[in-house]
């Protein structure tokens, strides 16, 4: 994914290929670039990085502030949207996210849901959802397995191993909630206008068009064509592959 974004961006203007170098002298060499307002170099450079890092969410948002800054808006909202799903709690990744998404026509907080709700749903990312129930598993079961062993202990954690295992089926049934929810394949449209069509070739009819940073659900692919589940309108359609960045 990293080095088909590298190779877009490399079609989309002229670029001076980098040396490789480790991925803490990349991500200063990318500061240094954006400071001096060369944001495509920047870009290059923190792509390099995230080859060797791509769990990094301050990678991935310093590369959306480059890519936002040098006029790559859908690409911008797709490196938001990672550090957004790994660093949910980031006030400075919402608002960038939100500002990208306002410019494309969209929110982050959709309409008909309450800010602080969204909030609350976005707390921790899937990872950290996964991590904590699995503790707040193990928790309940060390407990309960105390309480059936020493039965003199069985009235002091008793209420303790009850409190864990809620805490393990409330933390469960959020993890299982963002997991169901969350398209398993997403995309964001990455080219002005893009043309939706009826199926997957040119020959088909355009049904309707999408603008550059629009978020998509990625339903299926048939050769160089994807099917895809545009979020905010409900429309579904075929578009060339190549106008989508995968998340």
């Amino acid at each position: 994914m990293i080095l088909a974004l590298l190779a877009s961006l490399v079609l989309a203007g002229p670029l001076t290929a980098a040396p490789a170098l480790p991925a803490q002298e990349a991500r200063g060499e990318g500061q240094k670039l954006y400071d001096q307002g060369d944001y495509r170099a920047a870009a290059t450079w923190y792509l390099q990085a995230l080859q060797s890092e791509p769990r990094n969410a301050q990678l991935h948002y310093n590369l959306g502030n480059a890519l936002f800054k040098a006029g790559e808006t859908g690409r911008a909202i797709a490196s938001y949207q990672r550090a957004f799903d790994m660093r949910p709690r980031d006030p400075d990744v919402r608002q960038n996210l939100d500002f990208a998404l306002r410019r494309a026509g969209e929110e982050l907080v959709p309409a008909a849901a309450p800010p602080l709700l969204f909030l609350a749903y976005h707390l921790f990312s899937e990872r950290e959802l996964a991590g904590l129930q699995w503790l707040a598993c193990w928790l309940a079961l060390i407990l309960t397995g105390l309480c059936l062993w020493k039965k003199r202990l069985r009235q002091d954690l008793m209420n303790w191993a009850w409190a864990a295992a809620c805490l393990w089926l409330i933390l469960g049934v959020w993890w299982l909630a963002i997991r169901g929810l969350t398209p398993q394949r997403r995309g964001v449209i990455v080219i002005s206008s893009a043309e939706i069509r009826s199926g997957p070739g040119e020959s088909f009819n355009v049904s309707f068009t999408a603008p550059e940073g629009r978020r998509v659900q990625i339903i299926s692919r048939d050769g160089d064509w994807l099917e895809i589940g545009v979020l905010k309108e409900g429309s579904k359609g075929w578009i060339a592959a190549r106008s989508v960045e995968e998340i």
